[in-house]
């Protein structure tokens, strides 16, 4: 059995600031050549690892020259929702966003933590997923635990969390070595550089980064787009294959943009530090506030709850739903 991995597409229908390129042609190109990959090395199933909009309200016109090219897809795509495919980072918005509207008309099939049994060529699967919500890393979070059936050869997991094999930020991840699983191999997305292949306590964990390149990072510049793929037989293969039609990353990103981002970042932390210092003043984005409110362990679960899904109805009624 052969599965194609890719993740964090991010559909829009503008081009970023610091992208040289037409953002949207270059996408629908990367896509027609993954379907061309999916095609040449035979491959029975496609994994998306999430975010394949970048905000759940995308325009109609924009989705539909999309769906033409993933309709054109050989083989069933299996999909999390990211946070960018929801209002509010809230899974329950998924019916009312442009990624629920190709999951009801049959053009990606969702995954869950129920899982799916999918079974070629003499190799049974057992394939689940989790969505991004605010508690995906969290403490004590099992979105990444899986009891493999023992019915199943093998039992792959789809999730879109901040999955990283060491730590570069002070929270909001999971570390590889904490993932307590019984699945094979622990796919993850949302992180847009990726690991590639990493292996732990004779388990596989696979983030081949983002399809796209929109950050000022200059990791981003140095970065190739890849999907991966995994070949179950008698043993698991993974090899991470390049996407031939990516550009160079000095020739999509605006490196004069990066530089000025750079500066304006600095500023931007100096700013930050000069209003803590004073603390007379806190401007929180609509970002932040669900971050705090998710976060805040003082409040009573149903008050979180509540909390977040009338922050989702307001960024919805807002339209910032990728923002």
């Amino acid at each position: 059995m052969k599965l194609l991995v890719m993740t964090d597409t991010h559909i829009r229908g503008t081009t970023p600031s610091r992208r040289l390129d037409d953002f949207k042609e270059t996408l629908l190109d990367k896509l027609k050549e993954v379907g061309e990959i999916a095609h040449n090395e035979g491959v029975d199933y496609i994994l998306h690892g999430g975010d394949l909009f970048d905000r759940p309200d995308t325009a109609p016109s924009v989705v539909s020259d999309f769906i033409k090219v993933l309709k054109d897809y050989p083989v069933p795509i299996y999909i999390v929702a990211g946070n960018h495919d929801l209002y509010g980072h809230n899974p329950e918005t998924l019916p009312r966003t442009m990624l629920g509207i190709l999951v009801a008309s049959g053009i990606v099939s969702p995954l869950s933590i129920e899982p799916i049994f999918l079974e070629e060529q003499g190799v049974s699967l057992q394939l689940t997923g989790r969505d991004f919500d605010y508690d995906i890393d969290a403490k004590g979070s099992d979105a990444y635990n899986v009891s493999k059936d023992e019915s199943v050869d093998y039992a792959i997991h789809l999730v879109h969390g901040m999955l990283l094999d060491k730590p570069f930020f002070e929270n909001g991840y999971t570390l590889i070595e904490d993932v307590k699983t019984e699945a094979d191999i622990t796919i993850a997305g949302h992180y847009h550089l990726g690991f590639g292949v990493k292996t732990f306590n004779r388990k596989y964990f696979l983030n081949p980064g983002a399809l796209v390149r929109s950050s000022a990072d200059i990791k981003e510049v140095k970065r190739k787009p890849k999907v991966a793929i995994i070949n179950l037989g008698e043993e698991i293969e993974i090899k991470l294959m390049p996407l031939k039609r990516a550009k160079a990353g000095k020739e999509v990103l605006d490196r004069e943009a990066i530089e000025e981002e750079k500066y304006r970042e600095k500023k931007l932390i100096d700013f930050v530090r000069e209003v803590k210092a004073s603390d007379d003043f806190k401007v929180l984005s609509m970002q932040e506030i669900l971050n705090k409110v998710a976060n805040n362990k003082d409040l009573a679960e149903e008050v979180t709850k509540e909390a977040l899904a009338r922050l989702a109805q307001a960024q919805e009624k807002l339209g910032k739903g990728g923002e």
